[in-house]
């Protein structure tokens, strides 16, 4: 926060929602009479968080209030150099220019970047999203298909049980794969103080099964952690699996009525013995065996894995044997069952003990000009191919608009990120602080932040759809005010109101759908937007909820109610004439199994250390790495290596080494971690820039995505390239 030499000001308590990462955590924050934020803390007086926040959470005000937040919006000028520019005027331009172009190139001329930040806010994703409907915007990209994208094509190749997986708080067994949510704060173990709830849990003898290369903060608690080489969950899940079968641990009546595929599954794990998964992945194939009795044996549980798996080459078939496992024994909720969390602001729907059937997992349309190889599937657009796509003389992009996110950051292959970035006629970015990103923008929109603007825990409630692990356990909801105000002097806009104004300016009429994401199997409502009189924010909140279990309007009327434990239950009802059967015999995903068992494809002779990603507490991806409390206890993202590896490479704490892959080099600070298998190298992402302007690795970090190829090693639908599992080599700087 900046400094002032101004009196102290009466300061007032507000209670609202963090909303810097998914957890969305309820605080309170002080506020001065001026509407300043200036300090936050948890709500200890929510019964859902039990004053639960973390570091993010206490900087959340800083984040409103630093020197480097835009105040106005930007655009560049004839000299080439960005200026302030009105924020209306912003938005006439970028309409006139933006309909320019798909007037003289057409609707593929333009592409939409939606970051991980474009999910937290409801308005935004809800209006942004009815802007691209309107203007019949194919070329839609996002963060999914480079974070864990196989969840998508693995739910399409297996289908949906449509009365839902058992949640945290109720299951006997958890199995954790490749994620680590004691520290995301996200990932498996539910978002409100996960700590305070796994210690619960195993308290009343949950048995958590952990299997990551690290032994991470989540793992120590693990009553088994099966620690294999990066890259090789297949091969363990796979091990699991073959165990169920022969131990005859599957949930043969479920099995039976609800599920095709089984001996296909079978035939497909046989080779994998605990021998060959011990000899693969260097795990103890006694504590294998055991994994697989105490996950298969428990009457309730579910297996979930998360961004580590996903990113380590194996997306689609990872996914896809998670779900066969929770699927051969049953972990689901049957007709009759208690649903923990039916929902508070998500559409009601019914729960029915029934499957809806696989369906295609490609074939969505055109492929893209650069990558003929991935016909778009249901995971979306390759994002891993749009700087390619831009580039490409015949794909015609000629405009972006990036929302929520920071490619310069996020994408891998950063100095191709530049390229294509610096070649659009039009880049228009969302963004409320100069990013590297935003440095490159044609127009850069400057909005207000969430503590300024109203919302609701809609966002993280609706994650549920996305994985069986994530959401609420509970019946939680809570509406949040805007609770301070923008700085002095600013003219902001809240996110959604850029693309409202767009689309009234390019004469468009938008509709907005309820929900974040689609819930499987529940028809979507929607409405009309009035594009005469601009609604307010708790406007289209309200449409957002439409037909919600509880209406929003009760949230903000009663504040200190966010538990809605005292509803009529909800209990899963009988399957209708449209039950369908879960696949646990995909032959497109069961073919990259067979692929998997043929050898290690991303082995690299002279690179023999492999970098595997991770999370950092106080960052969620680019955002905090500016903040220098979040940063002080690094200073920047080290790469973490074993004490003993550190030794034989004759480098200490501090030290700068060099990481070569056979795409790339950068250079990181040196870090001893014991809990790392030694070969390994960790290191979060979302860091430093492209090294174009020679930055210190010691103050800016190091950005893991100049190791990362988007030519090769890339998996099939989503083009995920291999960030996590890289071979690299080690040497001092």
């Amino acid at each position: 926060m900046s400094e002032t030499n101004e009196p102290a000001l009466p300061v007032t308590q507000k209670k609202t929602l963090c909303r810097i990462c998914t957890a969305q955590c309820p605080i309170v924050v002080d506020v001065d009479a001026k509407g300043r934020p200036l300090a936050a803390r948890g709500d200890k007086n929510n019964p859902h968080s039990e004053g639960f926040f973390c570091l993010k959470g206490k900087h959340y005000p800083e984040i409103h209030t630093a020197d480097s937040r835009l105040r106005h919006s930007l655009a560049r000028g004839h000299d080439g150099a960005l200026a302030p520019i009105e924020a209306e005027r912003a938005m006439d331009e970028v309409a006139e220019k933006l309909g320019a172009i798909v007037a003289e190139h057409g609707r593929e001329s333009v592409a939409v970047y939606m970051g991980t930040l474009f999910y937290q806010l409801p308005q935004t994703a809800s209006v942004a999203t009815a802007w691209m409907d309107a203007l019949r915007l194919r070329l839609r990209f996002s963060s999914g298909t480079i974070d864990q994208p196989g969840k998508q094509t693995a739910a399409a190749a297996h289908g949906h049980w449509l009365a839902g997986s058992h949640v945290f708080d109720e299951s006997d067994v958890w199995m954790l794969i490749g994620t680590n949510p004691l520290v995301a704060i996200s990932g498996g173990i539910p978002h409100a103080n996960p700590a305070r709830r796994l210690k619960r849990a195993q308290d009343r003898g949950l048995q958590l099964i952990v299997i990551d290369p690290r032994r991470t903060e989540t793992a120590r608690h693990a009553a088994i952690h099966l620690q294999p080489r990066p890259g090789t969950d297949p091969a363990v899940l796979a091990g699991l699996l073959r165990e169920i079968l022969h131990a005859g641990l599957a949930d043969e009546a479920f099995v039976r009525e609800h599920v095709d595929g089984l001996e296909t599954l079978r035939e497909a794990v046989e080779p994998f013995t605990p021998e060959v998964v011990a000899d693969r992945a260097d795990v103890d194939p006694e504590a294998l065996v055991r994994a697989a009795h105490v996950f298969a044996r428990a009457k309730t549980g579910a297996a979930t894995a998360g961004t580590g798996a996903n990113m380590s080459g194996w997306s689609n078939v990872t996914e896809y044997l998670v779900l066969c496992l929770n699927t051969v024994c049953g972990h689901y909720r049957r007709v009759g069952d208690r649903v923990a969390n039916p929902g508070v602001l998500t559409t009601r729907r019914s729960f029915r003990a029934q499957a809806m059937s696989p369906y295609p997992v490609d074939g969505f349309g055109k492929p893209l000009v650069s990558r003929p190889d991935l016909p778009p599937a249901v995971c979306g657009l390759p994002t891993s191919a749009l700087a390619d796509e831009i580039l490409h003389p015949e794909s015609g992009i000629k405009a972006l608009v990036t929302i929520g996110g920071n490619p310069m950051r996020a994408w891998p292959d950063p100095k191709r990120t530049r390229r294509a970035l610096e070649a659009l006629d039009l880049h228009v970015c969302v963004e409320p602080r100069l990013t590297d990103t935003a440095h490159l923008a044609d127009y850069v929109l400057a909005p207000k932040l969430p503590l300024e603007t109203p919302g609701c825990s809609l966002s993280t409630e609706n994650l549920f759809t996305v994985s069986p692990a994530l959401g609420y356990t509970e019946r939680y909801g809570q509406y949040a005010p805007a609770v301070a105000e923008p700085p002095e002097g600013s003219d902001l806009r809240e996110d959604w109101q850029y693309f409202y104004g767009l689309a009234k300016r390019m004469g468009l009429s938008l509709e907005v759908a309820a929900g974040v994401f689609p819930i499987m199997g529940c028809a979507t409502p929607r409405s009309a937007l009035d594009m005469e009189n601009e609604p307010s924010s708790d406007e289209i909140l309200d449409l957002v909820t439409k037909d919600a279990w509880i209406p929003l309007d009760r949230l903000r009327r009663d504040r200190t109610k966010v538990l809605f434990e005292d509803e009529p239950e909800v209990r899963v009802e009988a399957a209708d004439e449209n039950a369908g059967r879960l696949d646990v015999g995909s032959a497109l995903m069961l073919d990259e199994l067979r692929d998997f068992a043929t050898g290690d494809r991303f082995a690299r002779t002279g690179f023999d250390y492999r970098l595997i990603s991770r999370r950092m507490a106080n960052t969620f991806n680019s955002v905090g790495t500016d903040i220098d409390a979040l940063t002080k206890r690094y200073g920047t993202n080290p790469a973490f290596l074993h004490p003993e590896d550190l030794e034989a490479l004759g480098l200490s704490r501090g030290d700068l080494l060099s990481l070569r892959s056979p795409h790339g080099r950068l250079e990181a600070v040196a870090w001893p971690d014991p809990d790392l298998r030694r070969g390994l190298v960790s290191m979060c992402h979302c860091w430093g820039g492209d090294s174009s302007d020679g930055t210190d690795a010691r103050k800016s970090g190091a950005n893991t995505g100049l190791l990362i190829s988007v030519e090769e090693d890339c998996a099939r639908f989503s083009g995920i390239p291999l960030m996590s599992g890289i071979p690299v080599a080690v040497s001092r700087a």
